[in-house]
């Protein structure tokens, strides 16, 4: 994408992970993505289902995290979202670490385009 990005959002699908249903180790990752990053955290959530399942929230100046999980399938939804500045690439490794899976599925976007007149959009859903 050649314009100007603004925020950089990764959409991660992680695949075939055993880990998926502990809450705890969901924070000990956020704490350590926000390190990672050098980012304060403004905001850690994460809410613990019954039977399983968990859905958490990382929220940073500029950026958040989520994760939705199924530990029945094996598989979590992962929403990295930070300011351009930084590199989403950053949190794979940790993502391996922290959740073990058999397979992590990426697509990065880049959100936000520095138009001549000051707006912010995305010219081709014009």
């Amino acid at each position: 994408m050649s314009a100007k990005a603004v925020v950089r959002h990764l959409l991660v699908e992680i695949v075939g992970s055993q880990l998926l249903n502990d809450a705890k180790l969901v924070e000990g990752f956020f704490r350590d993505l926000a390190e990672a990053y050098g980012k304060e955290i403004l905001a850690l959530h994460v809410y613990q289902f019954e039977p399983y399942g968990l859905s958490g929230l990382l929220v940073m100046p500029e950026s958040h995290v989520a994760i939705h999980t199924w530990p029945e399938y094996g598989y979590a939804a992962l929403d990295v979202f930070l300011g351009a500045s930084c590199d989403p690439q950053i949190s794979l490794p940790l993502i391996k670490q922290y959740f073990e899976p058999r397979d992590v599925k990426v697509v990065e976007l880049e959100r936000g385009v520095d138009k001549s007149n000051g707006t912010l959009v995305r010219p081709e859903l014009h």
